[in-house]
């Protein structure tokens, strides 16, 4: 069953039914150009309503109450037998003040069907990529550590803070870990420290970016990584994430993946005594 099959006769009633109630707002040029799909939009719509986040449906998109902008394009279904489905859309965001030009990331997932993978998809994404993004576009972020550097200290009234927000980890491991504790235990810092040498040059940028991270070593040790910036290939941290990889103990087949957010802000994370728990400071 497709997903234009699964949820296509209810578009046509949710599109008339949220329409006269819509902001009345031009469309984001970020998406005038792409290729968005209105029911797998729906799709997402769906899965945010019952993560009881607020948004109304914009033209062909979606506007949060926080400020984003999101929209879903179909990339590829793949049929592997008759009941096992992989999937891969991407989701486009944009917010007007923090990152106007908007970014972009991938999602895979599998299921029974070509409606379940992605559903699977857009369910994950929601519970850790949009966490990173509404963290990122607060003054402070509330749920995400966040690594803080000080990029001019000249003069406080120039000074500016080149910000990591760090989301939540997806970690699979085929076995138990190990009783002796490793010599520095893993942490959400872990993939982005490991392999920070290669973000230099867009830590120095003001630009606000999205970062992929996925490291991973199977049960014969060979190891795989990949890295993505605003949703395209970065190669140059591919090696560092399977040097870093191959430091784990071992506990079979095992990845870690995550999804971190830079941007720059003219307030510290810790000023004011506004220190929470769980954030860092570099």
């Amino acid at each position: 069953m497709s997903v234009t099959t699964s949820i296509g006769n209810a578009f046509k009633s949710f599109r008339d039914k949220f329409a006269s109630s819509s902001v009345n707002q031009p469309a984001s040029t970020v998406f005038t150009h792409l290729n968005i799909d209105a029911e797998l939009t729906l799709a997402l719509f769906e899965v945010l309503t019952a993560e009881a986040i607020k948004l109304k449906w914009q033209d062909n998109y979606l506007a949060l109450d926080d400020g984003l902008l999101l929209a879903v394009e179909r990339v590829e279904t793949v049929v592997l037998s008759e009941d096992k489905c992989r999937t891969c859309t991407r989701i486009y965001a944009s917010h007007a003040e923090y990152f106007p030009q908007g970014l972009s990331e991938y999602q895979h997932a599998m299921g029974t069907t070509e409606s379940e993978a992605v559903l699977e998809g857009l369910r994950t994404w929601a519970k850790m990529d949009l966490l990173v993004l509404q963290d990122a576009t607060r003054e402070q972020p509330v749920n995400c550590t966040v690594i803080e550097m000080n990029t001019s200290a000249e003069a406080a009234e120039n000074s500016s803070f080149r910000q990591v927000i760090l989301g939540p980890v997806a970690h699979l491991a085929s076995l138990p870990a190990p009783k002796k504790k490793e010599e520095h235990p893993f942490c959400p810092c872990c993939l982005f420290t490991e392999s920070m040498p290669v973000f230099h040059d867009l830590l120095q940028t003001s630009d606000f970016i999205g970062i992929r991270l996925f490291a991973s070593r199977d049960n014969e040790g060979t190891l795989a990584a990949d890295c993505r910036v605003n949703g395209e290939d970065f190669v140059p941290a591919v090696a560092h994430l399977k040097q870093y990889a191959d430091k784990w103990p071992q506990r079979g087949l095992e990845f870690r993946k995550q999804y971190v957010v830079v941007r720059t802000s003219k307030q510290s994370v810790n000023q004011a005594q506004l220190v929470q728990p769980g954030k860092a400071q570099l």
